[in-house]
């Protein structure tokens, strides 16, 4: 189960990075010659997106696993998925072939 969630994590860990790269590249030129209102604002944007970048995809993973993980402060409990209750009400719900009749 581990093993697919982190194969989760990489295969969204490069769509992100590409991204990210992209926007980060093409602000580039106009902060260079943008004058003095887009300048500020390139560097703004470059600085904020790729400091969210390295908080999102590198410490809030090293924050989680130390909590949850290592310091077990908060316990994931899984619940049942059905129960005869849920069970009755789905088995009373018509089929579509009985509405259409």
């Amino acid at each position: 189960m581990e093993l697919a969630l982190a194969d989760a994590g990489i295969l969204r860990l490069r769509p992100v990075m590409i991204t990210v790269a992209a926007t980060v590249i093409a602000l580039f030129p106009l902060a260079a010659h943008g004058g003095p209102l887009w300048e500020p604002l390139c560097y703004a944007q470059i600085g904020g997106l790729t400091i969210a970048t390295f908080v999102t995809l590198g410490l809030v993973p090293v924050l989680y696993s130390f909590v949850v993980l290592d310091l077990k402060l908060i316990e994931w409990k899984r619940e049942k998925k059905t129960s005869s209750a849920d069970s009755e009400a789905i088995a009373a719900i018509p089929e579509t072939s009985d509405v259409l009749a």
